[in-house]
């Protein structure tokens, strides 16, 4: 299939390429500088360049993959509220505008879990949307412009994928600051870390884009995207300490770290930098996150890499970066 990646120099999109080449895939793929060291079948152009749009008809893509976005950050600043919505709502609908233009007929958002409100059991894909957080909710928009866009014609595909927190060799979030907490030995969990949280190896999320592309029919479709199962943070930890070799992971009194907090309040307040732990941080750490992929399941989708396999390959990745 003839496609077109948006964001493909993000963190997902350079382990999609090749996956998607590997399905016999290609087509362009696009960054706000063009992607470059890109498997065979692939050009790399930028945004704008590719926005233009190819002068030969033949060559418009048979569905484009959007993958573009301005990432989540804990403490928004007002530029970034307002890059929030320049990338994440009016860019989408710039590719929506696009596809119209040119007849593409297939559209696969990458959106994420933020999007609708978290409940406090598992979270469906009929949560409602998030209208509370600057990021979430321009996630929840570009969600709404894809479902007018397919609403618009009958004979459209649109597929909104909603991803756990995604990890892997190379993120330097989520699960990340985890897995270096655990190597380090310092505390990572508080009180007996029994929250549950979803989250979902980067492989996985790859293979599930690759499924919306070939495995879906006419309509606007939407998704939970997370690993086969769920884990407590303190089976998380263990885990990651068991591949790692690292002594069993240290615990902090939930009487302790709610005390810490505030203090952490007021370091982040005076100084700017992150403290390890803040009121939002143990909210957080605190909140039980599961949304489950038993939708994507029931379609056809199967994952091919178990957590244990991609907590695996990111301790791998996290030890190698430690210095000698």
């Amino acid at each position: 299939m003839n496609l077109l990646v948006t964001g493909a120099r993000g963190f997902v999109g350079r382990e999609l390429l090749p996956a998607l080449a590997a399905h016999g895939h290609h087509g362009i793929a696009t960054g706000r500088v063009a992607p470059t060291g890109l498997p065979s079948g692939w050009q790399g152009l930028d945004r704008s360049t590719a926005l233009v749009g190819p002068s030969e008809p033949a060559a418009c893509p048979e569905a484009i993959v959007h993958l573009e976005v301005k990432q989540h950050v804990p403490r928004p600043t007002a530029a970034d509220v307002t890059e929030f919505r320049t990338v994440n709502v009016e860019g989408t609908r710039d590719w929506l505008a696009w596809a119209s233009r040119h007849g593409v007929s297939r559209f696969i958002l990458a959106s994420t879990i933020k999007a609708v409100a978290a409940g406090q059991g598992a979270t469906l894909e009929n949560a409602p949307a998030e209208r509370s957080s600057p990021y979430g909710g321009s996630k929840a928009e570009a969600e709404q412009e894809v479902i007018g866009w397919a609403a618009a014609d009958s004979s459209r595909t649109a597929v909104i994928l909603r991803p756990a927190p995604v990890y892997g060799p190379g993120n330097e979030a989520n699960l990340a600051a985890f897995v270096r907490q655990i190597l380090a030995g310092k505390p990572c969990l508080i009180g007996h870390g029994a929250t549950r949280k979803s989250i979902v190896s980067r492989t996985n999320l790859c293979a599930a884009i690759a499924f919306a592309l070939e495995a879906l029919g006419p309509g606007c479709h939407v998704f939970n995207v997370s690993d086969a199962g769920t884990h407590t943070l303190a089976e998380l930890a263990a885990m990651i300490a068991e591949l790692a070799g690292s002594p069993p992971p240290k615990r902090v009194p939930g009487w302790v770290a709610a005390a810490a907090a505030p203090l952490g309040d007021a370091i982040e307040a005076v100084t700017g930098r992150d403290f390890p732990l803040t009121s939002a941080r143990l909210r957080a750490l605190r909140e039980t996150t599961v949304f489950p992929c038993d939708a994507l399941v029931a379609a056809g989708f199967r994952h091919p890499q178990t957590t244990r396999e991609g907590i695996a390959e990111m301790v791998a990745w996290a030890k190698s970066q430690r210095p000698a």
